[in-house]
């Protein structure tokens, strides 16, 4: 231990020289802890049950886990919407060895849950977007539209009769239908289901006459000629259904939403530490083996980095914020 009670100027240098060099081996460990990142099991937590969007996750951890020689284990903890997922991860160190597989349904449920204990842009870092799956706007066999422009037109002509389905209230696919509505001046019916499944099972049996959702819902559907796709609610016609139109082509409506996925880690994580998993989450996007494992189950590749995708957090949320207050939307 120096002593640096002395306040001549020799002493004071040596102090200084000291404090320089502590901070310097502080500084040079946790550089190279980071250089070292992983050097253990990373966990990526995903907030619903298997089957869904861990899918794509399970494509990307196993990437990983390759690049990083580490594995990278996937951890379904489903309930409450995916906020039990988010909860555990918002705790966990900011050292990224717990991260979440983040989808556009969280900027939804930071407003529209009111006894959330996180904040999906405080307590969070985003590292990367990896892919998207295009919503799509579907009308069953029996409904005599064969546009998007014939559906609008369809739509004015019988307020109040058309019925959309969705996954349940607050879902990315009823809050789209909701927004669309609102920019057209449509007026439709609104019922709710629990899942996707039942809903894409009422749209066959004429329940509701449309519906807007992830095309990979509907896509069996669609090549058997039982469903017909109008419009793709993404700003670009989608690789995975080139041949559909985006709203905004079919009708001039500025209208755009998408379903995507990334990865987040725990807000407090260091700037080098979130460049490095935003870089290898590049790199393995860019896989073209990756991308064709991805196009097969319906999502699309489609890479931002770090501060792009915090970017689009933003604003995601503002965009739904504004859609849920105006439906007054409150869930628990």
């Amino acid at each position: 231990m120096i002593p640096c009670h002395r306040p001549t100027r020799r002493v004071t240098l040596r102090c200084a020289s000291a404090l320089l060099a502590m901070a310097g081996l502080g500084l040079s460990t946790l550089t190279s802890a980071q250089s070292n990142y992983p050097d253990r099991p990373v966990r990526l937590v995903v907030g619903f049950a298997p089957g869904g969007s861990d899918i794509s996750g399970r494509i990307i951890a196993q990437k990983l886990s390759q690049m990083w020689g580490q594995q990278v284990i996937v951890d379904n903890r489903p309930g409450a919407g995916g906020n039990i997922g988010a909860d555990a991860v918002a705790k966990a160190a900011p050292d990224g060895y717990t991260l979440l597989l983040a989808v556009n349904s969280y900027t939804i449920n930071t407003t529209a849950y009111k006894s959330l204990s996180w904040d999906l842009l405080r307590d969070f870092a985003p590292l990367g977007r990896y892919g998207l799956s295009p919503m799509v706007v579907v009308v069953n066999d029996k409904l005599p539209v064969r546009t998007f422009g014939e559906l609008i037109t369809y739509a004015k002509a019988n307020p109040g009769k058309l019925n959309y389905g969705s996954a349940g209230p607050a879902t990315a696919p009823h809050l789209a239908s909701e927004d669309f509505s609102h920019k057209t001046g449509l007026k439709m019916t609104h019922i709710p289901y629990k899942g996707s499944g039942p809903s894409v099972q009422a749209l066959l049996a004429d329940e509701v006459q449309l519906s807007f959702g992830a095309q990979s819902a509907f896509d069996a559907f669609i090549k058997a000629g039982r469903l017909r796709p109008l419009a793709v609610t993404t700003a670009t016609r989608q690789s995975l259904m080139p041949d559909v139109p985006t709203i905004k082509e079919a009708s001039g409506i500025d209208f755009s939403a998408e379903i995507w996925y990334g990865l987040v880690g725990p807000a407090k994580m260091p700037a080098a530490l979130v460049n490095k998993i935003s870089e290898d989450l590049r790199k393995v996007v860019a896989d073209p083996d990756t991308q064709a494992r991805l196009r097969d189950t319906g999502v699309q590749s489609a890479f931002l980095n770090a501060a792009d995708m915090g970017e689009l957090m933003k604003s995601n949320v503002a965009t739904w914020r504004a859609v849920i207050n105006r439906l007054q939307i409150s869930l628990d």
